[in-house]
Parts: structure tokens; C-alpha cells; sequence
């Protein structure tokens, strides 16, 4: 694989990276409950500490990196918006429209690792990818919690 089809793999997923950033952010702002919205923010601060890695990653190798996710992501972001309007910041329909983007990252992030990039590059993108699962992970957890009832309490 050359360096610039790296570079271009790692751009598509700084562009994946800031739209989770702003889609978690979105939720975060959006939901009334105070634990959700920690877990909201926590991922928003992780995608966007990736998006830079991913950045500087590309710098170093001798790139322009992009800075802003896609019109994709911006929609997906109104369907949160929609969703928390319509169910009144409900929890369960926020988490289930977090998945939905969750497994368009993993989706993402698994092309690029298996792209054959090499050395740092799939170093680094290997680890953000692991730390990708275990939040699609416990948002899958935290769906059937609620799926079955479990109650989260409601910020005033």
C-alpha cells in the first residue's frame, strides 16, 4: 500500500471520527439523563482525541489531513435530533440511534485494518478500533437494559 492510499484511508476515518464526535455530542445535549449523557460525552472526548491521533498520523506522514466529518454524519446527527424530540429526550431511541452510527464505525475502522496499511499507521488505528467495539459494546448493553425495562432516571 502506498503512503498517499494510507493517508486517504486515515482521512475517511478522521471524517468518521468527527462525525461520532458531533453525533455523541448531539446525544449528550439531547438526553435527559444524567448517566447517558456521561456516557455520551465520555465517547464525544474519545472520538475526538482519535480524530486528531488520526491527524497528526497523517501529518507525520507527509499528508493534508482533513478536519470536518461528512453530510452523511450531519443527517444522522437530525435523526438524533429528531428522535429526542419525539420520544422527549427519551434514552432508549437516543442509544438506538447511537448504535445505528457505532456500526458504521466499526464497519469503517474494520475496511481500513484490514486495507493492509502497515508500521504506526495500523498501530494506532488497531487501538481506536478496539476502544470502537467496547463502546458498540456496552451501547448493545445498555439497549437491552432498557429494552427490558431498566429504568434510568430523567434529569429535571
Amino acid at each position: 500500500m502506498t503512503k498517499d492510499e494510507t493517508i486517504d484511508l486515515l482521512n475517511e476515518l478522521i471524517h468518521v471520527c468527527k462525525d461520532g464526535e458531533h453525533g455523541y455530542r448531539t446525544a449528550a445535549e439531547d438526553v435527559r439523563n444524567s448517566q447517558l449523557q456521561s456516557v455520551f460525552s465520555e465517547y464525544a472526548k474519545q472520538r475526538g482525541s482519535a480524530g486528531r491521533q488520526l491527524q497528526a498520523e497523517v501529518e507525520r506522514l507527509g499528508g493534508a489531513a482533513t478536519d470536518s466529518g461528512t453530510l452523511t454524519a450531519a443527517v444522522h446527527r437530525g435523526w438524533i435530533d429528531l428522535k429526542a424530540a419525539l420520544s422527549g429526550g427519551d434514552g432508549g431511541a437516543i442509544v438506538a440511534a447511537c448504535e445505528t452510527g457505532e456500526d458504521h464505525t466499526l464497519a469503517a475502522f474494520e475496511r481500513v485494518v484490514n486495507a493492509g496499511i502497515t508500521g504506526e499507521s495500523l498501530s494506532i488505528v488497531e487501538k481506536q478500533y478496539g476502544k470502537i467495539k467496547e463502546a458498540h459494546t456496552r451501547l448493545v448493553r445498555l439497549k437491552e437494559e432498557m429494552s427490558r425495562g431498566a429504568e434510568f432516571q430523567q434529569n429535571e
